[in-house]
């Protein structure tokens, strides 16, 4: 491990994101804990640690994920997330592999053996299953499909926490020495790349990543409506137009979107249109008022309000930042 992050450090030589050789891989380096839980969007991504630990809270869920354990964020999700140990001489050092829907998709069609079962509620994952304490999560007996409960809310959370196994270590490092070179990462890195997906799929709580991919699942229909969501938040968006895009009923889309992302559509879309003006504000240098009517809101002070709530900041201070840099 002291050798693989060695490397690393060589790709994230300070502070800072950093893009690799190989799509849909990339670095993450912090040299100091972040003091209080920041407010940011999850991609559908499995995020590896290599050394330190960071935590990510939806609602009061907390899900930790250092080198003995990986995230895997199955859907889009507005999270806060909080890096707890890192030094500059022992940095928080972490990898993204952003999940390609696609790849996804033809890995699970060479996988139907994992597919078409159903677990018992006695098999579902509770939420404090999902948080990473250190302690040892038992594996699922069946890589299958979960219900949802007013027991087990979790047993269809687009967000989990799972122990990393030897299979998913060993790919992981073949998959960072690639990234050393622009020839392996062109020739091998994909089939790196697969093969840690295929891992992920295969190991413990892997039936949730593959319940949002799979195309005859109730959290597929949600997943794409999140997708869409995130595509078209500044626009007009209504309840009963959402379910009908997931072919689902009003009660149910309720029920299964909460299950997915532990908030209400309509919070949801609020988060998002947020950190949507947020971008704008801080990268493309717009005012206030201008981001907030782009993102669909109509009311400059209710976007003020709840942006403030959000933030713990008013967005004409971001806005203000954003101008001296």
């Amino acid at each position: 491990m002291h050798k693989l992050i060695d490397k690393v450090l060589e790709l994230a030589p300070y502070e800072g994101d950093f893009s690799t050789s190989i799509p849909h891989l990339s670095l993450f380096r912090r040299d100091r804990p972040t003091p209080s839980p920041m407010p940011v969007i999850y991609q559908p991504s499995i995020y590896m640690v290599l050394s330190g630990s960071k935590a990510a809270f939806l609602g009061k869920e907390r899900y930790q994920y250092d080198p003995m354990h990986y995230l895997v964020s199955c859907v889009p999700l507005p999270l806060e997330g909080q890096i707890l140990k890192a030094t500059p001489d022992v940095p928080y050092l972490a990898a993204r592999i952003s999940l390609d829907t696609q790849l996804v998709n033809e890995l699970l069609i060479q996988m139907p053996n994992t597919l078409g079962h159903t677990i018992s509620l006695g098999h579902t994952i509770s939420a404090q299953n999902t948080v990473g304490t250190g302690d040892t999560i038992k594996p699922l007996k069946s890589p299958t499909s979960m219900h949802i409960s007013a027991e087990n809310p979790s047993a269809s959370r687009g967000i989990y926490v799972s122990a990393i196994n030897e299979d998913i270590q060993n790919t992981l490092s073949r998959l960072l020495n690639c990234a050393h070179s622009k020839i392996k990462a062109h020739v091998l890195g994909q089939f790196a790349l697969k093969e840690l997906i295929y891992h992920v799929l295969e190991a413990e709580h892997g039936v949730l990543l593959r319940n949002f991919a799979s195309q005859d699942r109730q959290q597929y229909q949600i997943a794409n409506v999140l997708q869409y969501i995130n595509r078209h938040y500044a626009t007009n968006m209504d309840i009963p137009a959402l379910a009908n895009k997931a072919n689902m009923s009003e009660s149910s889309f309720y029920q299964h979107f909460k299950a997915a992302t532990n908030t209400s559509p309509i919070q949801y879309i609020k988060t998002i249109r947020l950190h949507a003006a947020k971008r704008k504000m801080v990268f493309e240098n717009h005012n206030a008022t201008t981001a907030a009517y782009e993102v669909g809101y109509t009311s400059a002070s209710q976007f003020s309000r709840e942006y403030r709530r959000l933030f713990s900041v008013p967005p004409a201070q971001d806005a203000r930042t954003a101008t001296k840099v």
